[in-house]
């Protein structure tokens, strides 16, 4: 009797595990399909940005690789999660009409976004990518930055009418070096400066660095913060400039007087590379709406980050606030993840 209630158990328990190893099969099989598309979706969506320029006969210089967001991923879940409340919530105070945020780990290639495909004013921050362009044609002519310009009055009349522009510094009739009108346009964001050096860009070199980024002619349209993101993408890994050039950029970028957004969220002493843009809309003789975008590089011990604020609203202050306590957040959340 002892004997045969033994066997007895022996096949249940035997039973009882063919159909676990079966079931764990099924399991592990349904659930690597569904990593394997998962992972065959994410490697739809990488692919490189390259500079495709016509006088190279046997070479294509990688620009970017455009890779999947890390949403998934917990510690950026998080991250993501709070910056969406942080967002909703100015919202709801009335703080702001609208804000979209592009968060990216530079060494890691891991990235969020929130709205980040949304369209806004480029206004200065635009001031980076013609500082690209000259720098990419001083590789070329050794002697160009020391070229100069006229600063002309048509010029100065022209910002003169701007009931909200900012006024420049230059003196109509000077002639500047065209590095140091780079100078005022970066560090000072002078809009003398930077409508003088766009009057005399090689344009058919900016038309070939929108086409090759995939990106519209943003002196004409709109731009996103993870469009914007490739021209500062660029500059860091140093894949469109020259290595030197690019470090260059990237020094004169950290010069930036603007401290009031990104800067004001961060501890003191932390070197950030960046540029600000404001744009007023004007409407009924008052002002419709204020746009204020504050994006670059955060150098930090752990890794550099880039950080793009695009915000909107009635009044430019409570702008500043959030894209202070947004950089504060980030900051914070990026020193614990793993």
């Amino acid at each position: 009797m002892m004997t045969k209630t033994i066997q007895t158990m022996k096949k249940v328990v035997v039973s009882s595990l063919i159909f676990l190893l079966i079931g764990t099969a099924l399991g592990y099989g349904v659930g690597w399909e569904q990593q394997q598309k998962v992972l065959a979706g994410a490697l739809d969506i990488i692919h490189p940005l390259r500079e495709n320029n016509a006088s190279y006969a046997f070479i294509n210089p990688l620009l970017a690789y455009i890779i999947p967001s890390a949403d998934q991923q917990d510690d950026f879940r998080v991250l993501k999660n709070q910056v969406v409340y942080l967002i909703d919530s100015e919202k709801k105070r009335g703080s702001i009409q609208d804000a979209s945020v592009f968060f990216s780990d530079l060494n890691h290639g891991r990235w969020i976004g929130i709205g980040e495909n949304n369209n806004y004013n480029p206004a200065s921050i635009l001031k980076v990518v013609i500082m690209t362009i000259y720098f990419k044609e001083r590789e070329a002519n050794p002697d160009i930055l020391r070229s100069k310009l006229q600063y002309i009055d048509d010029i100065d009349r022209l910002i003169r009418q701007e009931a909200y522009g900012e006024k420049s510094k230059l003196e109509a009739g000077k002639l500047y070096a065209i590095e140091d009108l780079i100078n005022a346009m970066i560090i000072d964001s002078d809009n003398g400066a930077t409508i003088l050096l766009l009057a005399n860009i090689n344009q058919r070199t900016l038309n070939e660095l929108y086409a090759v980024l995939g990106i519209e002619n943003a002196e004409e349209t709109m731009i996103s913060p993870r469009a914007y993101s490739l021209f500062f993408r660029i500059l860091y890994s140093a894949t469109y400039l020259s290595k030197s050039m690019s470090e260059q950029a990237l020094s004169l970028l950290s010069k930036t007087t603007f401290r009031e957004g990104i800067v004001a969220g961060l501890p003191e002493r932390t070197v950030v590379a960046h540029k600000f843009g404001e744009h007023i809309q004007p409407a009924n003789g008052g002002i419709g709406h204020v746009e204020l975008h504050d994006c670059g590089i955060v150098y930090t011990e752990k890794s550099p980050y880039f950080l793009c604020v695009m915000t909107k609203g009635k009044n430019i202050e409570p702008l500043k606030g959030v894209i202070k306590n947004i950089s504060g957040l980030v900051y914070r959340n990026y020193k614990s993840t793993k």
